[in-house]
């Protein structure tokens, strides 16, 4: 009498997953390499940590010392700029065109910095923060016959740029403040100021055709006041 094997026998239909073999080596050997898993279109995208670290580094690098604590969630925002104010900044950062509006001293370049991080955070886009008064003189400081200052081509060329004080910098014909304004305007980038001066003020200075493209379609936020 023949003992029976202890060996399994494989099945007869050799396209069926054998005994030992796991459904991932079957789906191999019968239809080859499996395809990468896929996402449904409303899936949320992974953030990537790499390119946050690499926008939020960036934008640091044009961040004022004195601004290095502004960030929603801080106490010193909460103490120095009104509760109003914060609330509107904490929905207007994804929008490309804010004005901050407000006297000297009522905590809108704090605010507009918390806005930069929280974007550069969650848009990783490169954004940057630039004076006003340095844009106005880029140009005076410059070789002539050398192109544009390499400043005012970062304020011209950068996805999200804030310029700070506007209107607080020297009035003079080499100023490239107009200049950049219309440009950012004309390629559709990311503007955002803040400034000490209403808007009649700003259109006495700078004309009415560059204010009304610094304003259209722009969220606008008092910061102190009405």
């Amino acid at each position: 009498m023949t003992r029976p094997s202890s060996t399994p026998k494989p099945f007869l239909d050799g396209s069926a997953q054998q005994p030992g073999e796991s459904a991932e080596d079957w789906f191999r050997r019968t239809f080859g390499a499996m395809p990468p898993p896929t996402l449904a279109d409303d899936a949320p995208e992974e953030p990537s940590s790499s390119a946050r670290s690499t926008a939020l580094s960036a934008l640091e690098k044009t961040v004022p010392a004195s601004y290095l604590w502004a960030r929603f969630g801080a106490a010193e925002l909460a103490q120095r700029v009104p509760k109003p104010a914060v609330g509107w900044a904490e929905s207007a950062w994804k929008h490309d065109r804010v004005v901050l509006m407000g006297l000297s001293r009522a905590g809108k370049s704090s605010l507009a910095v918390a806005m930069l991080r929280r974007r550069a955070a969650e848009r990783r886009a490169p954004s940057a923060f630039l004076h006003a008064y340095r844009l106005s003189v880029a140009r005076i400081q410059h070789a002539a016959g050398h192109g544009e200052p390499e400043l005012v081509e970062t304020a011209m060329r950068t996805p999200l740029v804030l310029i700070d004080d506007l209107g607080g910098e020297r009035d003079h014909a080499m100023s490239a403040i107009p200049d950049i304004l219309v440009e950012r305007h004309a390629e559709g980038r990311a503007t955002w100021v803040t400034t000490g001066m209403t808007r009649e003020q700003l259109g006495a200075r700078y004309g009415e055709g560059i204010v009304a493209r610094l304003f259209e379609r722009a969220t606008v936020i008092r910061v102190g006041g009405s």
